[in-house]
C-alpha cells in the first residue's frame, strides 16, 4: 500500500483565523495535518453493512449542535469527525463528510475521500471485528481558544476514542488526536471554515 499525504487545504478565511491564533501561540499551522484516510470495511463481515445501524446508534448527530454557540458547534463537529464505522466507512474522511452540515460551503467542498487508505495498519484489526469508534472530545489545554470580533472563533479539542467490536471480541487499540477548528458566524449560526489535526500518543482506554 502506498500512503497518501493528507490534504492540507484550508479556506482563506480559515487561514486568516489560523494566522491570528498561531501568531499568539507561536505555532506553525503546517505542523498539523488534516484528517487522514482509513481503510475500508472488511469484506469478510459476517453481517451485511446494510443491516447495521451506523455506530449502533451511538454516533453524534449534527442536530445536537447549538449553532448559536461556537463551543457546541465545534465540539459536535470534532466528535462526528472521529466517529467511524468500519462496516461502512472506507476512509476517515467519510466521518468528516457527515459533519458537512456544520461547515461552510467552501470548506465542505474540501471533504473528498482519498483513493487510498493511509492508515490501513491502524484500522485492520477493528475492521476484522466490524468495530466502530466511540469518541470523546474535551477542550485542549493551553492558550488555544480564541474569540475574534464576535464573529470568528478558534476552538481546539483533545479527542480520544476506543473501538467497540460487534462480535464481542476485545479490542484494546485506542486513539488520541488534537483537532483545531476555525469558525465563523453567519446569519446567527456558527460554521466550521477549516480544521487541522495532530496525532498524539494514546493514553488510557480512549472514550469511556
Amino acid at each position: 500500500m502506498i500512503p497518501q499525504r493528507p490534504t492540507r487545504l484550508m479556506t482563506a478565511a480559515a487561514l486568516t483565523l489560523a494566522s491570528v491564533m498561531l501568531a499568539a501561540c507561536g505555532s506553525d499551522p503546517t505542523d498539523e495535518a488534516t484528517v487522514a484516510p482509513i481503510p475500508g470495511p472488511s469484506t469478510s463481515s459476517a453481517q451485511s453493512s446494510e443491516e447495521l445501524e451506523l455506530g449502533d446508534g451511538s454516533f453524534p448527530s449534527v442536530t445536537e449542535a447549538d449553532r448559536s454557540s461556537a463551543d457546541s458547534t465545534a465540539e459536535t463537529a470534532a466528535r462526528i469527525m472521529h466517529s467511524w464505522d468500519t462496516t461502512v466507512d472506507r476512509t476517515e474522511t467519510a466521518a468528516a463528510i457527515r459533519a458537512i452540515p456544520l461547515m461552510s460551503a467552501e470548506w465542505a467542498k474540501n471533504q473528498v475521500e482519498p483513493e487510498r487508505n493511509a492508515s490501513q495498519g491502524d484500522w485492520l484489526k477493528p475492521s476484522q471485528h466490524q468495530a466502530y469508534s466511540l469518541a470523546r472530545a474535551i477542550p485542549a489545554t493551553g492558550d488555544v481558544k480564541r474569540d475574534i470580533d464576535g464573529d470568528k472563533a478558534v476552538r481546539a479539542y483533545d479527542v480520544t476514542w476506543r473501538w467497540v467490536p460487534r462480535d464481542r471480541e476485545t479490542i484494546t487499540d485506542t486513539g488520541r488526536r488534537q483537532i483545531t477548528l476555525y469558525l465563523e458566524k453567519h446569519d446567527g449560526e456558527w460554521q466550521v471554515v477549516g480544521h487541522q489535526t495532530r496525532d498524539m500518543p494514546a493514553t488510557g482506554n480512549g472514550a469511556g
